[in-house]
């Protein structure tokens, strides 16, 4: 007779997210211990929902899931993540409900939305980031974070799921999939067939280092924007943006990559990076700046 499982929920998210060349590898061990699990937990959650549209090729199988998450959020249904997400105390911070949002948002990309121009683009990114910045904004400072930092956090996770959307670009059109706005593709003069070909890659190059440095420029501009004790406090979301600034900084300096490999920005280098923005973090919130 098989033993039953003796792996607790939260083990089942640390097997699963705390793996070699995942990004929380990096940035779970700068959080506040009391939160670290509470936030591995949510990005776990958040991480289920979110591969949905991935992991399955048929629309309709892609809605029934998210009915399901959806189904799941409301009514405490038997999943590991979810019985993590209760056993690390986050649900007691912020109620599964609040991220109905984002199962919401997913779904609106089952049907490929596509884009007429740039500013559209940027709604829906922020649409879909929003759910989850907030969450964990409300995790970290259950005392109610300041409207302007919470939209700061919003800002910049919004601008680090459109650098990781230009490094897939070339990927997502091999696989019917489309984000460049109109306005880009004409300015470009590219197509998703093209670029789903190896077609004129160097302009393909130059879109793809387009959109990371918009990118790039955004996630800058919300981390300046952060009061020091802040951007502090919220540490975990900055340096998890840190990471996707990287990658597009790597992707506008060599956008050739973009079309060879799946960039990833999580080796010792970006461990090092990260390393060297916590302690300016910590740094100017000692020193009030």
């Amino acid at each position: 007779m098989a033993e039953a499982s003796t792996e607790s929920p939260l083990d089942w998210c640390r097997a699963r997210y705390l793996v070699p060349g995942h990004p929380l590898t990096l940035t779970l061990p700068y959080a506040d211990p009391a939160d670290r699990d509470a936030l591995l937990a949510l990005r776990a959650l958040i991480g289920e929902i979110a591969a949905v549209p991935g992991d399955v090729s048929e629309p309709d199988v892609a809605r029934r899931k998210l009915g399901w998450w959806m189904d799941a959020l409301d009514n405490a249904l038997p999943h590991p993540v979810l019985e993590a997400y209760r056993e690390s105390g986050a649900s007691e911070r912020v109620p599964v409900g609040r991220l109905a949002g984002l199962v919401a948002a997913v779904r609106a990309t089952v049907d490929a939305p596509r884009f007429e121009t740039e500013a559209e683009l940027d709604r829906h990114v922020r649409q879909l980031a929003a759910p989850a910045a907030q969450a964990e904004a409300a995790l970290v400072a259950p005392d109610g974070a300041e409207a302007e930092v919470v939209a700061g956090l919003e800002r910049m996770a919004a601008a680090a799921y459109r650098v990781r959307l230009a490094r897939d670009v070339v990927l997502d059109a091999r696989h019917s999939r489309w984000s460049v706005p109109l306005e880009l593709q004409a300015e470009f003069q590219l197509t998703r067939s093209q670029v789903a070909q190896g077609e004129v890659p160097h302009r393909v190059r130059a879109l793809l280092a387009h959109m990371a440095a918009r990118g790039v420029q955004a996630i800058e501009e919300g981390r300046s924007a952060l009061p020091a004790s802040e951007a502090w406090r919220h540490r975990h979301a900055v340096l998890t943006a840190e990471l996707d600034r990287r990658l597009g900084l790597e992707l506008v300096r060599r956008p050739a990559r973009g079309l060879a490999e799946r960039v990833t920005e999580t080796g010792p280098r970006a461990a090092f990076g990260l390393w060297r923005l916590a302690r300016r973090l910590r740094r100017a919130a000692r020193q009030g700046r």
